[in-house]
């Protein structure tokens, strides 16, 4: 029952931006206040929807990389039950692993993957 509880307060907050989140990559203790998701892949659409929704509210903070591929190891929280109104959550993220390649969402504004992952600068070498 909290478990599933958790899973959709995660669902809602951070599941736009992961594929995975299920009750199988989700570990929780918690009685004891600790929650722990392995193994979350990203949302690559999600997030470049985001990077493109952003871009263009911002214009001169848009990022010019683009996300093509993204996980998490683990992602743990520390909830202090018996605490909640005076200490903070803790919320940790490890083992981020993101590829991204150059893009520029004010000019080309399409999300579809490129053909190829990698990217050449001018000089031949792989970026």
């Amino acid at each position: 029952m909290a478990k599933k509880a958790i899973l959709e307060v995660l669902e809602s907050t951070i599941g736009k931006y992961v594929l995975n989140l299920d009750a199988e990559s989700l570990n929780v203790g918690v009685w004891a206040g600790k929650v722990e998701l392995q193994s979350l892949q990203l949302d690559v659409n999600a997030v470049n929807a985001e990077l493109s929704r952003r871009a263009h509210e911002a214009p001169n903070l848009a990022s010019p990389f683009r996300v093509c591929e993204g996980r998490f190891e683990k992602v743990q929280m520390d909830v202090p039950w018996a605490r909640l109104s005076s200490r903070p959550v803790v919320f940790r993220a490890r083992g981020l692993w993101v590829y991204m390649e150059p893009h520029d969402f004010l000019k080309d504004d399409s999300l579809a993957s490129s053909s190829s992952m990698h990217v050449e600068n001018r000089y031949g070498t792989r970026v």
